[in-house]
């Protein structure tokens, strides 16, 4: 696991010496000479913290804090004031700076004040996060989230449904119960990459009623920030997915995969139909 990184910014070679001397072991280091060299390797490199002087030649300390908050893609990134102005160190708590420590500085002070900061962040990344289950059918990539998800499993054999669209043309019997089993892949009107044997039955439960999602692939489910999910989808094109798009999830490497309410791949009107559908194919009836 790599270890987080930090941007130490300071005009003093002694004092980055010595915070590169601390901190090293425990954290990936760059630094910085002056605020304008700061500013550009903070929006580039994306560090887990900022440790700023105050003041620097070419660009003061709070001047950097004051673009950084203003800046949507580095607001967030905790930034801790090592100085020791401490009327303009209190300012910069005003303005969003997380944390302050002064100078001269002991060794487990600085250790303490970073794990803090970015025990913070961590914190703060959490609110609004979700857990989500993400899934192929054909060549759609998308994810549910993982609350409204029941159990997954190898797909057994199916038993006939007459009587219902192609895609929900099979049923499974688990722990009793009968669940239609809804071809996710031929929903969108896709082709199965996946062979019988390897699909992937995913239970989610809608209005009440259980209902198999019959998928190609299942990852392990898999924890985003609320700053990785973008929910500004409006106008966006997903074909019948855009119907129940809850936001955008960033992946890296600049990809977005759908996360769906689960309801988008069955109308209210046909999951009302669903136990008549089994009843007429004969389901739970005796021999």
């Amino acid at each position: 696991m790599s270890l987080p990184s930090l941007l130490l910014v300071d005009d003093s070679d002694a004092i980055l010496a010595l915070e590169r001397a601390i901190l090293s072991g425990h954290y990936s280091l760059n630094t910085a000479s002056n605020g304008r060299e700061a500013l550009e390797k903070v929006g580039r490199l994306q560090p887990a913290a900022v440790l700023l002087d105050l003041s620097m030649p070419e660009m003061d300390g709070d001047e950097v804090l004051q673009k950084m908050k203003a800046d949507p893609a580095i607001a967030d990134i905790p930034v801790i004031i090592i100085s020791s102005e401490k009327s303009r160190a209190e300012s910069c708590l005003g303005m969003g700076a997380e944390a302050f420590l002064a100078k001269p500085f002991r060794a487990e002070d600085l250790l303490s004040v970073v794990a803090s900061a970015l025990e913070n962040a961590r914190r703060r990344s959490r609110v609004g996060a979700m857990l989500v289950l993400r899934m192929t059918a054909g060549d759609q990539e998308f994810a549910l989230p993982l609350d409204s998800v029941r159990e997954v499993l190898l797909q057994p054999a199916l038993r006939p449904l007459p009587g219902g669209p192609s895609y929900l043309s099979g049923y499974v019997e688990l722990r009793g119960a009968a669940v239609v089993v809804l071809d996710v892949a031929r929903r969108l009107g896709l082709e199965h990459r996946a062979s019988v044997r390897e699909r992937m039955l995913v239970i989610i439960h809608v209005d009440g009623t259980p209902l198999a999602l019959c998928v190609d692939r299942v990852q392990d489910p898999e924890e985003f920030a609320a700053t990785e999910i973008d929910r500004r989808v409006g106008g966006a094109e997903h074909g019948l997915l855009k119907e129940g798009l809850m936001g955008m999830l960033r992946v890296g490497n600049g990809r977005a995969l759908p996360l769906l309410d689960p309801k988008v791949f069955i109308s209210r009107g046909l999951l009302r139909d669903l136990p008549t559908m089994l009843r007429q194919g004969g389901v739970g009836q005796d021999a």
